[in-house]
């Protein structure tokens, strides 16, 4: 087949012209296995009859593929419909109660639109044909002929029931009685008595779908974080897919008997008690909100027992402060003395987030989300981090772009883009100074060289996960990396820096209330004291910071990355022959793609920096 023209080719020993054109990736699925392009026969082997005939052609291909898209975008919109092979006493009961509503609300509309003589007398005809055929096998409990348009109205709520006989007879009564009751109230009607659909059956059944109850519970709170629908939609998507193996279909459906199960069902599969009931909790909230917003009438699972540990088991699983050798080993590792960074998108994140959690003990997310605006300076405090997640007129817009991905480094000038932040909580917002330690190391040097490079924030690099977490990517790989020199415990992770950082300030005695500020806690002193008058004093705050002893570490000071880290865990064959050969790390040569190195040379004296190098 020889082209032509695009779409246009000839091909045979007469030249005939053929449409020849690519179908739509999305449409393929239509198309039947194997096949990828459409070719017809133009019917002519003239060139210009074959161009008015191939765009005659190629319009009527375009409303083709226009109509199988759209049956396509209905098919995947119809809802799946849920196989079920039993029906619980209840969900018979709203099913009928739905046939029965549904009935007598259309028959109402219809009667308010007002029936004619020959409507009335024919609606009147087969209501009397209906119940003298229907109601003596209601008698009798005769349901097969019911069948057919009872499995027709399960269809219609996205059910296909395979029933076993037992089940089919009860499920079937249930329909018959409701198809007779329903047939009773419209005779009433014919008659000339008033009846109310809302008096004679009720409210509609609330049979909402479990992602319609969880929309209602994330719509709830304005702004819901990300990660926190994630956690929630993981224990509901749980407690659905509990109940579908038990045939119960709806929220609605579920029971405390059915709750105490799936307490008992995540305990067998191996799930850790903490674990269990964060899950229960999360179900409980959920369904709670739905009760409040009347969408659902009980909380099934308000009652429900969770799993209780005895006290010599408590505080197993809590996260352990780092020890000074654990420390020492950390901050002696490549990324802080050889500068090599990791082979993701960390960058300069690898080196400064740990160092920074080390002598603030600010949380990951609180630090990856700042900016080079966010290091200030006070004259009677020296140089500290401003945490908030508010916009102000100061921060020029600078939270009200969107979340840009990996496919899009930057704007049109290659400027990293603004990132919104989210904190845990209103305490989180807070103002840490900076420690000397940390100056030492080169941080307003670093802050400099973001600024040389247009940067607005401190990691540009960083991208949200898929919880929407800045930090997230880090995280990941911290605790593969810690592994590399030797910490192992599950009980140590990112956030042993917090919990080291708080031995410290307790160590140096620093009051409750300051050192619950410093960490990003309420002071203490209860909620309405503390929504009275400002925060506590940054002064008084870095007076007390002051007094923290640092362990000494022999992190060097920055420098950029030029270099990926290996992460081989301490004690694999990798690892014993690093040490045979020296105990020298194993890194790659591969350049990270880190911010571009600065023009100067780093400063000597970092251990008494200009504190006027930033203003």
């Amino acid at each position: 087949m020889r082209a032509a023209a695009p779409h246009l080719y000839r091909r045979g020993k007469c030249g005939t012209f053929y449409l020849r054109r690519r179908i739509p990736a999305p449409l393929l699925d239509t198309y039947g296995p194997g096949r990828r392009e459409i070719v017809r026969s133009l019917h002519t082997r003239d060139a210009n009859a074959a161009q008015r005939a191939l765009r005659r052609a190629l319009v009527e291909l375009d409303h083709e593929f226009d109509e199988r898209a759209q049956r396509l975008h209905e098919q995947r919109r119809a809802p799946a419909l849920q196989r079920v092979t039993h029906l619980a006493p209840a969900q018979l009961t709203d099913l009928a109660r739905l046939w029965v509503h549904a009935v007598l609300e259309t028959d109402e509309e219809a009667r308010r639109r007002g029936l004619d003589d020959e409507a009335f007398a024919s609606l009147g005809a087969r209501i009397a044909a209906q119940r003298a055929e229907l109601g003596p096998l209601l008698a009798r409990g005769h349901v097969r002929p019911i069948l057919p348009a009872m499995h027709s109205f399960l269809h219609l709520c996205g059910i296909a029931a395979k029933l076993s006989p037992d089940d089919e007879q009860q499920a079937g009564y249930a329909f018959l009685e409701a198809v007779v009751t329903a047939l009773g109230h419209q005779a009433a009607r014919q008659a000339g008595d008033a009846v109310a659909t809302a008096a004679v059956a009720g409210t509609p059944p609330q049979l909402k779908t479990w992602e319609e109850i969880l929309v209602v519970w994330r719509d709830y709170v304005v702004e819901r974080p990300k990660a926190t629908t994630i956690a929630a939609r993981t224990a509901w998507r749980q407690l659905e897919a509990f109940a579908r193996q038990h045939d119960v279909l709806w929220p609605a459906h579920v029971t405390s008997q059915l709750m105490t199960q799936l307490v008992d069902d995540m305990r067998a599969k191996g799930l850790s008690p903490k674990t269990v009931n964060e899950r229960l909790n999360k179900v409980r909230a959920i369904y709670r909100i739905a009760v409040g917003k009347h969408v659902l009438n009980d909380n099934p699972a308000q009652a429900t027992l969770g799993v209780k540990l005895p006290k010599h088991l408590l505080g197993q699983n809590k996260r352990l402060p780092f020890t000074q050798e654990e420390i020492r080993a950390l901050f002696a590792s490549p990324v802080f003395t050889e500068h090599r960074r990791s082979q993701g998108q960390s960058g300069e994140a690898s080196y400064w987030i740990p160092l920074m959690m080390y002598y603030s003990g600010a949380r990951p997310e609180e630090i990856a989300g700042l900016t080079v605006a966010d290091v200030r300076r006070a004259p009677a405090v020296g140089w500290y981090l401003h945490i908030t997640d508010l916009t102000s007129p100061e921060d020029g817009g600078m939270f009200a772009g969107n979340i840009r991905t990996r496919s899009e480094p930057g704007d049109a000038n290659g400027h990293d883009q603004p990132q919104p932040r989210r904190l845990k909580n209103v305490a989180s917002r807070r103002n840490i100074p900076v420690a000397k330690e940390l100056i030492a190391l080169g941080f307003l040097r670093y802050v400099e060289f973001l600024k040389a490079q247009q940067a607005t924030r401190l990691f540009p690099d960083l991208t949200p996960d898929a919880h929407g977490k800045l930090s997230g990517a880090f995280g990941k790989f911290f605790g593969r990396y810690k592994r590399t020199v030797g910490i192992t415990a599950s009980s140590k992770s990112l956030y042993s820096l917090r919990h080291t950082m708080k031995d410290f300030l307790e160590a140096a005695e620093v009051p409750s209330k300051y050192l619950k500020r410093l960490l990003g806690h309420t002071t203490g002193d209860g909620a309405v004291t503390d929504g009275y008058g400002s925060d506590l004093p940054l002064e008084i705050v870095a007076r007390y910071f002051r007094r923290v002893r640092f362990w000494p570490i022999p992190a060097r000071p920055w420098e950029p990355g030029r270099g990926a880290v290996k992460l081989t865990p301490v004690g694999s064959c990798a690892a014993g022959a690093r040490q045979q050969r020296g105990g020298r790390s194993s890194l790659s040569a591969r350049p990270t793609r880190a911010l571009r190195a600065p023009t100067t040379s780093p400063r000597k004296d970092e251990a008494a920096p200009d504190d006027t190098a930033l203003g």
